[in-house]
């Protein structure tokens, strides 16, 4: 249903006033970490053909004009609020065996021709593309081959310095020699802050680095199983909690409605060219079946235009998990997965807390003897307040839903902005306070433009507001692009106003 059409049935039913507001999203973007990484979309142009992938990763990819090329034109609707980041590769020779030059950190002058080995004039080309910054992935080694590999401090001391002087705005390391050396990865971070200050370094594998971290990544998952693997390890992750001093973040990677829903940031792996590989196969890292994640790009979008209003935070102590899993079982079908230990036939099965919260009380959550969604809410160090129902996988209908339920949230004093993506019967709002004469409630689909008042859609008791979830749909679909199959995301305002509650608005 297009935006137009949904306003019209909605002020036709009188939940919402005619009266205008200014966008509830600001227009700046965020100063998130969120990033795109490019590792999927050198897999597709090749086919997935393993020793080929690290070949495409070069400057006419980037920003050729020729077919599946210009990656840097992607995402024309969101790209300011995201890092470009150049994944495997860049910076070694395309015609030499890498092992021994991988971890160099320096553009490669075969792979970036028009930029004379210049990595700032990349990084100015990149952010004149729309892009936030440039990114790189790092190996987690010093290149053998290097003639100035003297000592590991000096070695990437030295190509700290020539990023950061070069405006790159994020490190990605990820395998390599170092890759389960903890203190190695917590010695680069340090290094980073005196020769890269404000250029965040991301980490893997090692659980307990995050505590020292600026950002950690929760690593490779299967698509189809993503959402219980991902909350697994965010679970871990977020019993963990973060020196002072350090950003602590975690990197939920593909997961907009988890990195909202906990406060994570995003590293988008999903690419817009929905259709077979150029050898005709199906795109099986990235399989039509179930969640069809490239016809799902406006979450992407809700979930970063959510950061332009509440930026994730540092692991902490303040979490709280369900006693309840809940488990998701799929069975494999061909072309539904990149693991080559899964194959056709094989059945997968994942479990992960049915409720996580963070900064909150638990949400409390009913259903009507149904399968109930994954249900995640956090409290931002800003007051702002988000909530998502994840979806489940349908093992007999060989799909994905996000079940409805009624969600109640214990909302403490604050009153600042609310998120909320997914589907619900109804969202039960309840503040230690009474809820005070005459406010007026605001909703906007976060990818739209201009909010639209629900007050008289609510029910306002005493201290609660319950708000129907077909309405939350509506409006957060009200700005969909066309064939977009994302779940709603909207974000909500109360204010007060000078109008009693049982004044209606002129409309």
């Amino acid at each position: 249903m297009n935006c137009l059409l949904t306003f019209f049935l909605l002020l036709a039913s009188g939940m919402v006033g005619t009266v205008t507001h200014k966008s509830l999203v600001p227009e700046k973007p965020s100063e998130v970490p969120d990033y795109f990484s490019t590792w999927n979309i050198q897999g597709y142009v090749v086919s997935y053909d393993g020793p080929a992938t690290p070949r495409v990763m070069t400057e006419q990819y980037m920003f050729g004009n020729g077919e599946l090329e210009g990656w840097t034109k992607f995402f024309p609707d969101f790209r300011e609020d995201l890092i470009f980041l150049m994944d495997d590769s860049w910076d070694v020779p395309i015609e030499e065996h890498k092992n021994e030059l991988m971890g160099s950190a320096r553009i490669d002058r075969n792979r970036f021709p028009n930029c004379n080995g210049s990595l700032k004039k990349l990084v100015n080309k990149t952010k004149k593309a729309g892009w936030k910054g440039l990114g790189g992935w790092i190996c987690c080694q010093e290149a053998s081959a290097a003639s100035d590999a003297k000592t590991p401090d000096a070695y990437w001391a030295k190509r700290l310095k020539e990023n950061h002087q070069a405006g790159m705005a994020y490190w990605k390391v990820d395998f390599g020699r170092e890759e389960r050396n903890q203190h190695w990865r917590e010695k680069l971070t340090l290094l980073g802050r005196l020769y890269a200050p404000g250029m965040p370094i991301e980490h893997a594998y090692t659980y307990p680095v995050i505590e020292k971290s600026d950002v950690f990544r929760t690593y490779d998952v299967e698509v189809v199983t993503s959402v219980p693997v991902t909350l697994q390890r965010v679970s871990k992750l977020l019993r963990y909690k973060a020196y002072p001093g350090n950003m602590g973040l975690i990197n939920c990677e593909d997961e907009p409605l988890i990195a909202v829903g906990l406060g994570c940031v995003i590293g988008v792996m999903r690419h817009p060219i929905n259709k077979p590989l150029p050898n005709g196969q199906p795109d099986h890292v990235f399989p039509y079946a179930g969640r069809n994640l490239k016809a799902r790009l406006d979450e992407v979008n809700r979930a970063l235009k959510w950061h332009r209003l509440a930026a994730p935070f540092a692991v902490n102590e303040d979490t709280r998990f369900s006693v309840q899993q809940l488990t998701d079982v799929w069975c494999l079908r061909e072309h539904e997965t990149w693991r080559e230990d899964h194959h056709a036939g094989d059945t997968l099965r994942e479990s992960a807390p049915a409720v996580i919260s963070r900064c909150m009380p638990l949400p409390e959550v009913r259903t009507s003897g149904e399968e109930p969604p994954y249900v995640l809410a956090s409290r931002y160090p800003n007051g702002a307040v988000c909530v998502a129902t994840v979806e489940r996988l349908m093992t007999e209908e060989h799909s994905w839903t996000i079940p409805r339920a009624d969600v109640i949230l214990q909302m403490g004093n604050t009153m600042g902005p609310i998120g909320v993506f997914g589907n619900y019967l109804s969202l039960q709002l309840c503040y230690d306070l009474p809820i005070p004469e005459g406010i007026r409630i605001w909703a906007q689909d976060l990818i739209g433009k201009e909010p639209v008042e629900i007050t008289y859609g609510v029910e306002i008791s005493n201290n609660t507001i319950t708000i129907p979830g077909f309405l939350l749909e509506r409006i957060g679909t009200m700005a969909s692009s066309p064939n977009d199959v994302s779940a709603p995301g909207l974000v909500l305002v109360i204010e007060k106003s000078r109008r009693r509650r049982n004044q209606k608005p002129n409309c």
